[in-house]
């Protein structure tokens, strides 16, 4: 940076700001410093060292996307003189978790507020990517946001030999996350690894995040052998998705699968949730 930023005037605001940003997202692994040059920047750990050495491809995606965020705001001319501007934001995700994904999406959908007000000098913005769960944050519009989806269009980028063809779409052309993952119960295909991960997201999102019901409670509505299967069902959906496991501890076969399945949906019944369990598998 130490060539590009000779012609900033000053780059403590630029400073300020993202070390403002990284401690309001509870980012707290590295923050931005100045360099003893005075016209540069250095990446800092919390204990003071050196953090150009150890930065993750996450990290250093994230903070290249944070320059970029406070550059469109202001100008890196000495003359301060600013321009009307469309902006490309080309897969700011990737190489992400899931954390600084949600940071990024925040604070492109704040740049969509203030193009929607009319505000500063970016005047239309282009969003690409391949990721469907930024595609989904980054496309939400709560009650109050009506107005940002209004101005916004939806277009799918094909490849066709050497060229690129754009189609435009009437609608947002990605389901939720949340819709697919019934698409992956939906399909019954019991060979299928990602169910798994499916059954544990759908139960935890449904039950626990929206409802803030218990996983013990819920099995507690069981009794005898359906009880035992239904801890099974929260104790492997979990182990299947998040650990390698050894198979003389746990065999998921075609049998246990639809087990799993079937205690799934008596989950909903005895919760009061028939009717979603059946709007979601489109019964």
């Amino acid at each position: 940076s130490g060539g590009f930023e000779k012609s900033v005037t000053s780059i403590q605001p630029t400073i300020d700001g993202i070390n403002a940003l990284l401690k309001a997202f509870g980012f707290l692994s590295f923050s931005i410093e100045k360099a003893n040059c005075g016209t540069c920047y250095k990446l800092v750990r919390a204990d003071g060292s050196d953090a150009k050495q150890t930065l993750s491809e996450g990290e250093i995606s994230f903070v290249t996307f944070l320059y970029f965020y406070h550059l469109l705001k202001g100008s890196d001319l000495a003359s301060g003189v600013t321009t009307d501007r469309v902006v490309v934001f080309d897969d700011p995700v990737s190489s992400l978790d899931s954390d600084i994904l949600f940071i990024v999406s925040s604070l492109i959908k704040e740049i969509f507020k203030e193009i929607q007000k009319g505000a500063g000098q970016i005047k239309q913005i282009f969003v690409l990517t391949h990721n469907v769960y930024f595609h989904k944050e980054v496309t939400f519009c709560s009650k109050g946001e009506k107005e940002i989806a209004k101005c916004r269009t939806f277009w799918v980028v094909r490849k066709s030999g050497l060229e690129s063809k754009l189609t435009k779409c009437d609608k947002n052309p990605i389901k939720t996350s949340y819709e697919m993952l019934w698409k992956e119960v939906q399909s019954n295909d019991q060979a299928n690894p990602s169910i798994q991960n499916a059954l544990r997201r759908i139960l935890e999102y449904y039950f626990k995040f929206l409802g803030g019901r218990d996983f013990d409670d819920i099995c507690n509505k069981f009794e005898g052998k359906d009880k035992l299967v239904c801890k099974a069902l929260f104790s492997w959906a979990h182990a299947g998705s998040h650990s390698i496991f050894d198979d003389q501890y746990i065999s998921i076969g075609e049998t246990s699968v639809e087990k799993y399945l079937k205690i799934f949906q008596e989950i909903f019944i005895n919760e009061g949730q028939h009717e979603h369990y059946k709007m979601m598998m489109g019964d």
